[in-house]
């Protein structure tokens, strides 16, 4: 493996000490003045004054102002994330088995009562986080579901991501972001009971604040900067190649995006035509900055790209090959990944249906991303013949001894029979 651009530095976000401390100080804040404090936070951080449950007014409004075009490719997306998910829900069905006889063991898949879902609205309004955040939990049949959005200055929550929970029917809205957010759905307003979980990906406070509050809540994941990884051989385009690493890279100043392209000639292709696109992108600012800082090119063979995925189990990885299906059987920990040269994985980022709520930083070598299985609760039970109860009783016994659990051997023992 060649190493045609190195990164300049590893650009690897830790977790500063005094975003520790300040996400700490505002959730006790939140945690000892409730209300009072949140308006104090939105006042103060967002430049907003308003009521923080968004009157469904304001939704309806919202939602008669938007753009048609912008109306109809939300509902395109609404769908599309809606089907896949959907199927998703179609895999959990209850069951029970017979274990061995007298002995039935099943499960049931119910949904978490209540949910709490943030949408980031600070250097983008989110829509599409919307759609994916909103649509699994439905899907799962939670009862209860809480959108959460920070203000933006005296207007209150971005309109379109307002339009859009309106289309989505949502009913509860809060305007309030940050560590605030969390705080407010884990310890309750009035009026506003707090949430069992919480889902979204959100800046370093909203990450740090959900890690504080991992225990009390429930929490799908820990967001990291945007990733992608991009496997290229001889018939991908260099200026495809281009977009879709920039696409990441414009996200933030620390997203980590990289190629490790098959062939000489489309290698030295794409770093052209990446320097071309940086002079004309209107966001070229904050994608030149991520490039320079994680941006990775390599030449290599197809065994050292894989070798090379596997290692980092990126958020997105994109296969523009010839044959992505057979690399797919190959590659074993990414978020989504993108087969073939139409795959583009701007498309599954909006509107295709997978969603884009993913494990960064290397977490999808344990995790996967954001999904009806989130949302939804496994719980097993277990009913015993008096036989089934009486053949198990003294094996039972023998192991619960064994451990010094005396109660739980009695307990075993009365159902064999004997309480001796």
């Amino acid at each position: 493996m060649i190493i045609v651009k190195a990164p300049a530095s590893s650009n690897r976000e830790s977790i500063d000490r005094s975003i520790q401390e300040r996400v700490h100080s505002i959730l006790q804040r939140v945690f000892e003045d409730g209300e009072k404090a949140l308006s104090e936070l939105n006042r103060h951080l967002d430049g907003y004054e308003g009521p923080i449950l968004v009157r469904e007014k304001a939704m309806n409004e919202a939602l008669a102002q938007m753009d048609p075009s912008l109306r109809q490719a939300v509902e395109i997306a609404i769908d599309h994330v809606r089907a896949f998910h959907r199927a998703q829900r179609e895999m959990f069905r209850d069951q029970e088995w017979e274990i061995s006889q007298g002995i039935r063991a099943g499960m049931r898949f119910l949904p978490v009562r209540s949910a709490g879902v943030y949408i980031p609205g600070g250097r983008y309004p989110l829509i599409s986080t919307a759609v994916m955040g909103i649509i699994p939990a439905q899907e799962a049949g939670v009862p209860r579901i809480v959108a959460f959005s920070p203000p933006r200055g005296s207007s209150g929550i971005s309109k379109p991501i307002l339009a859009t929970l309106s289309l989505l029917g949502l009913k509860e809205v809060l305007a309030v972001g940050g560590a605030q957010g969390v705080g407010a759905l884990v310890r309750g307003l009035p009026g506003i009971p707090p949430v069992d979980l919480l889902a979204g990906p959100g800046n370093a406070y909203v990450t740090e604040a959900k890690r504080q509050m991992f225990g009390r809540v429930g929490i799908d994941s820990l967001a990291g900067p945007s990733e992608v990884l991009i496997i290229a051989d001889h018939t991908a385009d260099p200026g495809v190649l281009a977009s879709d690493l920039l696409a990441q890279a414009e996200h933030d100043p620390l997203a980590r995006v990289s190629l490790y392209g098959l062939e000489e000639s489309l290698v030295s292709r794409t770093l052209a035509a990446v320097e071309n696109l940086l002079r004309t992108l209107p966001t070229a600012k904050t994608a030149q900055q991520a490039w320079e800082a994680s941006g990775t090119v390599a030449l290599c063979s197809l065994e050292e790209a894989v070798s090379a995925a596997n290692r980092v189990a990126p958020e997105h990885l994109e296969l523009a090959v010839q044959n992505p299906r057979e690399v797919l059987e190959k590659c074993t920990a990414y978020g989504a990944a993108f087969l073939g040269h139409h795959s583009a994985e701007a498309f599954g980022d909006y509107i295709a249906g997978t969603n884009h709520v993913l494990p960064t930083e290397g977490r999808a070598r344990y995790s996967g991303g954001l999904w009806v299985g989130t949302f939804l609760r496994p719980l097993t039970h277990l009913e015993m013949t008096k036989e089934a109860a009486a053949s198990l009783s003294k094996p039972g016994e023998c192991l619960a001894l064994a451990e010094g659990l005396h109660a739980h051997a009695l307990a075993m023992r009365l159902r064999g029979g004997s309480g001796n």
